[in-house]
């Protein structure tokens, strides 16, 4: 492969008994034995199956939940009451620069604002979950640790109302997050990930989550939409970045969520009023 996004044969394989072990009961050990039924073909040579030296990059985070979630919504049929909607992508940010309060050199890289998990037949999706290659499990730190540790500055970070996938089952809504750089000379970023431009699945009727969608706002300047693979980006000491993270997809047609449920989201911050009311 001439790109240098694919997934090595061993994550495709992986990534194939991830969605597998989705699916079937959750008693099942989930070890070798399990998955000794399968077999996981592929053609050398392809995204899935790439022949060496072709880079392997976003292996895990890109490539692994593509196909998760293709073999899910291929089985989907066969086991409906199992299958899972869609999740929110990774898009990660991280900041290269000098600490003023220091005099150091320093490194972020952003795990918070993390996007919603998808609907399940019993149950919405989780609130700023995370990827479902990692299955909720890559979690955001202390905002307070992070500020103190770094020179940023959390000026808002809060649940991204309606960006979840409606349904009988709700997506998992995402974040937003305001993060301003309070550095003392320019910095710069770089960005990965996924998510942009196709949006978290729903199923059964259920409604897709909406994507992703950062911005870098300096003053005198227009807002600047962020790529999702991008490096090199100038930050100017006060810039903020703007960040708005998927939702999850939900499950089942809409009419069908009750009105307690309704309200709930409208409560909780999930879904705007004026959404609820269309």
């Amino acid at each position: 492969m001439t790109g240098f996004v694919n997934s090595a044969f061993p994550n495709t394989m992986s990534s194939v008994h991830m969605a597998l072990a989705y699916l079937i009961d959750p008693r099942t050990p989930k070890n070798s034995g399990s998955f000794r039924v399968v077999t996981v073909l592929t053609k050398p040579g392809t995204i899935v199956h790439p022949n060496p030296p072709a880079p392997v990059t976003l292996s895990t985070n890109h490539c692994a939940q593509e196909i998760a979630e293709s073999i899910i919504k291929a089985l989907t049929p066969a086991a409906p009451a199992r299958a899972i909607a869609g999740w929110g992508r990774r898009f990660r940010i991280a900041i290269k620069g000098v600490n003023p309060r220091t005099k150091r050199p320093f490194i972020w890289h952003m795990f918070h604002a993390r996007p919603g998990g998808g609907a399940t037949a019993v149950g919405d999706g989780w609130e700023t979950a995370g990827e479902g290659q990692a299955a909720g499990g890559i979690k955001f730190g202390s905002v307070e640790v992070a500020e103190a540790r770094f020179p940023l500055t959390f000026e808002h970070h809060e649940f991204r109302a309606d960006s979840a996938g409606d349904g009988q089952r709700r997506g998992g809504v995402g974040a937003t997050l305001r993060l301003r750089v309070d550095t003392a000379e320019s910095a710069v970023a770089n960005t990965a990930g996924d998510g942009v431009r196709h949006t978290p699945y729903g199923l059964f009727g259920g409604g897709d989550g909406r994507p992703h969608r950062y911005r870098l706002l300096s003053k005198g300047k227009p807002p600047r939409v962020l790529k999702t693979k991008e490096v090199g980006i100038a930050v100017r000491p006060g810039d903020v970045f703007d960040v708005e993270s998927s939702g999850g997809g939900g499950y089942g047609p809409p009419a069908r969520r009750g009105e307690a449920a309704r309200a709930s989201d409208v409560a909780n911050g999930f879904v705007s009023p004026r959404r609820r009311r269309r």
